[in-house]
């Protein structure tokens, strides 16, 4: 039998998404036209940046053994900065369907919309309010089967989230 403990490691989602993705990645290509040029100081504060928004994101770890988790933030994707908290002060856990919606006018007043939908697992907290996002799926199905999951490996309940 492994008697191992048992840690996960979620990433939740990037820090930085969107429109600055895509300042992140024209960074990237000036860093690099930059260093072809040869202005190399120039270059270098860029691709810092670049990478900064482009590897930073954030997540969590948990340990069901020691019961708590750490919300963290992964900085140019090499360094984790967060706190350990105990499962303790949770009641249990809820799913809740998120949906993140971008929108932009164009110059002739069209409104353009990305819309992307997604499932995440929380922690409940004593108000009975989702608190810490513990995974992302891209469906209900594996979202509840995460969450089962997580009920098992934690030994929390699930509770349903209240619709205003």
């Amino acid at each position: 039998m492994n008697n191992k403990p048992m840690i996960i490691d979620n990433k939740i989602q990037r820090t930085f998404s969107g429109p600055l993705t895509i300042i992140g990645i024209t960074f990237m290509f000036l860093a690099v036209t930059f260093v072809f040029t040869g202005i190399w100081y120039i270059a270098i504060p860029i691709f810092v940046v670049a990478l900064f928004l482009l590897f930073t994101w954030s997540g969590v770890v948990i340990d069901t053994e020691n019961r708590r988790f750490k919300p963290y933030y992964m900085v140019f994707g090499l360094f984790k900065r967060g706190q350990w908290i105990s499962l303790e002060k949770y009641l249990g856990l809820t799913l809740v369907p998120m949906q993140k919606v971008y929108a932009m006018y164009s110059r002739s007043n069209r409104k353009i919309k990305s819309v992307s939908n997604d499932f995440r697992v929380y922690l409940v907290d004593h108000h009975k309010r989702p608190a810490f996002a513990l995974k992302i799926c891209k469906t209900e199905e594996l979202a509840h089967n995460s969450m089962d999951e997580f009920s098992i490996w934690l030994k929390l309940p699930v509770y349903s989230v209240k619709k205003h």
